[in-house]
């Protein structure tokens, strides 16, 4: 199997996250830097910017892709309209964006903030202030202030990546401590929690059924869990401490991103080359790693047909890679289960 890989370059500074759309047209990428880009994914053209912010650490993307969410570093969540690049709302908050996140329905907003500046961590949810835009249609810009209709403050740890569940029912989120935890949305009330890692867990993210969550930690492991109980199914070695995971919404593999960060590459010795490891999921073996970037991966997601993915690093390099003909043929590439054949 042959990977063809192609460079976005945009971005000055390490990127933070991508996110692809509903249809895998489009790709939106954060970085540490003012600039949110979109990526046309057929051509790799950059179809625009948003700017808006001081330095990035999240965004997402609505259903009917009409508004954008960020998650900034200095101190606030902003909405955008994808069609204009307008800003359409800007969100106060009282320490820094981890995580943002529109609900299934997309009627709110989710934003998870940072221990910092004496404020707990946090997670804070939005009513939209305007009903879903659709396709084609131009939101206007909200000037009324956004306060949360509902918030759940974390008073033991920090909070490091937040995600919705199955439902609007629920958020998921992980902790500095190695902890995962499921949030009742109607009560914000913590109702399960477990701890599969001995380190922070960075980000965290569901397959495309939500039936399994993949976990992506500091201790150099991911680990995927039952999103039921959050009991732990398999665990993927890595070598270096992965930053993000991502599970094929069609064949049973699992891809990891990382290495290590940045001020530890000169005391520790020289990681030269970053890769993306492939996994087959349901027998944890490590099938292959594909070298794409200079520096420690941040970001990656794989393509919503599964035939791809992307990654994004402290490079400053949007990376997308789409798999050839010969894929169907590959360790892992046909699922031994799927909903489907039950």
């Amino acid at each position: 199997m042959n990977i063809q890989g192609l460079a976005l370059h945009g971005h000055m500074k390490p990127v933070t996250m991508i996110k692809f759309n509903r249809e895998g047209d489009l790709l939106f990428s954060t970085a540490k830097e003012p600039n949110i880009s979109v990526w046309y994914t057929k051509t790799g053209e950059r179809l625009g910017v948003f700017n808006g912010h001081s330095a990035i650490a999240a965004c997402d993307v609505n259903n009917y892709s009409t508004l954008l969410v960020t998650g900034g570093m200095d101190f606030k969540a902003k909405l955008w309209c994808v069609e204009s690049g307008d800003e359409l709302a800007n969100i106060m908050l009282k320490s820094p964006a981890r995580a943002v996140g529109f609900a299934h329905d997309d009627s709110k907003v989710m934003v998870s903030t940072s221990r910092k500046m004496g404020e707990k961590s946090a997670i804070q949810l939005y009513n939209l202030p305007f009903a879903v835009p659709k396709e084609d249609y131009i939101v206007q810009p909200v000037k009324t202030a956004f306060n949360p209709c509902a918030e759940f403050v974390s008073e033991s740890d920090d909070i490091t990546f937040a995600v919705w569940g199955p439902t609007n029912d629920t958020i998921y989120y992980s902790m500095f401590d190695g902890s995962v935890a499921i949030l009742d949305v109607e009560t914000m009330r913590t109702i399960r929690t477990q701890q599969p890692h001995e380190e922070t867990i960075n980000r965290i993210g569901f397959d495309c059924n939500y039936y399994t969550l993949i976990t992506a930690s500091k201790d150099k492991t991911a680990r995927l869990l039952d999103s039921r109980d959050m009991s732990v199914i398999q665990t993927y070695k890595s070598d270096v401490p992965v930053n993000d995971a991502a599970i094929s919404p069609c064949g049973d593999h699992v891809i990891l991103g990382g290495g290590m960060e940045a001020q530890d590459v000169t005391t520790q010795g020289g990681q030269t080359s970053f890769e993306v490891k492939f996994y087959h999921k349901v027998h944890e073996k490590q099938l292959g790693q594909v070298r794409c970037h200079f520096g420690t991966i941040n970001a990656v997601s794989f393509f919503p047909d599964g035939r791809g993915f992307a990654s994004g690093a402290f490079d400053g390099l949007v990376k997308l890679h789409r798999f050839d003909e010969n894929y169907e043929a590959a360790p892992g590439a046909k699922p031994v289960w799927s909903p489907e054949s039950s």
